[in-house]
């Protein structure tokens, strides 16, 4: 199974629109996603902003947000520690504001970070993944998987 680091813009797309996001996220079957503990509270800072853009009831993205933040394991900082120091100067470096956790979690597991985020684009060295490439992998997954079954 592949490790994805996710960012905050990805779970905030998934509650937005049921949709390709939305779908990987909970259904996909290879890949492994992870993300610092503390994208639970920097998604839901932005909880109001996102059922009044959406025009959905509070609850109703709360509810989509505990089922996506189930498809994701929230990694406590003590994991990535040791990362953090580069992390946090590689992120100064690409002017890539609060991403330091995130960075220093996929240097920890030597994993792509999933994002729309453009800043991640210019931290060397970091494989950055958008929803086509995630998509894509896993419908060539399931098409070999299928292939197979015949």
């Amino acid at each position: 199974m592949k490790r994805v680091v996710v960012d905050a813009s990805v779970v905030l797309a998934g509650l937005f629109k049921d949709g390709t996001v939305r779908d990987v996220l909970l259904n996909a079957e290879d890949l492994s996603f992870s993300a610092p503990l503390y994208l639970r509270e920097e998604v839901e800072k932005q909880l109001a902003r996102v059922a009044s853009r959406a025009g959905i009831p509070r609850e109703t993205v709360e509810s989509v947000l505990e089922d996506i933040l189930g498809a994701i394991d929230l990694v406590p900082s003590g994991v990535y520690s040791a990362s953090l120091d580069l992390a946090r100067r590689l992120a100064k470096r690409a002017e890539a504001v609060g991403d330091a956790d995130y960075i220093a979690l996929c240097l920890a597991l030597e994993a792509p970070v999933w994002t729309l985020d453009k800043d991640f684009d210019r931290v060397p060295g970091l494989r950055v993944l958008r929803t086509k490439d995630v998509d894509a992998a896993q419908v060539m997954r399931d098409q070999a998987a299928s292939h197979i079954r015949r």
